[in-house]
């Protein structure tokens, strides 16, 4: 199920939902594009960053669907931006890391939808979202390279932090990231 969010988009030919069921098999495929897509994008910039890996989008895929239930309500959201055909430009999810606060991850938008502000709506979103789930903070990190997120963050009043111990992904990633919270 699909719910659509206020937003202050400058381009009406795109609506951000909130998603709290992923029952449909149609939105599911859409959103493994999707999101194959945002880890193609997570391996390229890793690399650019000067870490050596062995990531591929799809190893890093297989992280998302067996913890599907931590990014969906009562203790997540999954946020998406459907451009005006229906197609799927954006998404971003959100999940309960401790009674207080949240992760957020997976902020990604289409280059053919960027600049049309659903990176900040996403995040206002993530924001609205955690206030209606009762949290004081919002976490994320971002690859140090990567700067479109980065100035949506720091726009919005993200402050730099040291990494925090509930992040998700590895220590070895460490290096190559920057982490920030979000008062709410």
């Amino acid at each position: 199920m699909l719910d659509t969010c206020r937003s202050n988009q400058s381009a009406a030919a795109y609506r951000v939902l909130k998603v709290s069921d992923l029952s449909d098999p149609n939105l599911r495929a859409a959103l493994d594009e999707l999101l194959l897509e945002y880890y193609g994008v997570i391996v390229r910039k890793l690399s650019e960053a000067g870490m050596v890996h062995s990531y591929t989008p799809e190893i890093l895929m297989e992280s998302f669907w067996p913890d599907v239930h931590k990014v969906l309500p009562p203790n997540g959201q999954l946020i998406v931006a459907q451009d005006a055909a229906g197609h799927l430009v954006g998404c971003g999810t959100l999940h309960r890391v401790r009674p207080d606060a949240a992760e957020v991850k997976r902020l990604y938008v289409r280059p053919e939808a960027v600049g049309q502000g659903l990176g900040s709506a996403i995040v206002r979103e993530w924001i609205n979202s955690a206030r209606g789930m009762g949290l004081e903070t919002l976490l994320v990190n971002v690859i140090n390279n990567n700067r479109d997120p980065m100035g949506i963050f720091e726009r919005l009043g993200f402050e730099v932090i040291d990494r925090y111990p509930e992040c998700a992904d590895p220590i070895e990633v460490d290096p190559y990231f920057i982490y920030l919270n979000y008062q709410l």
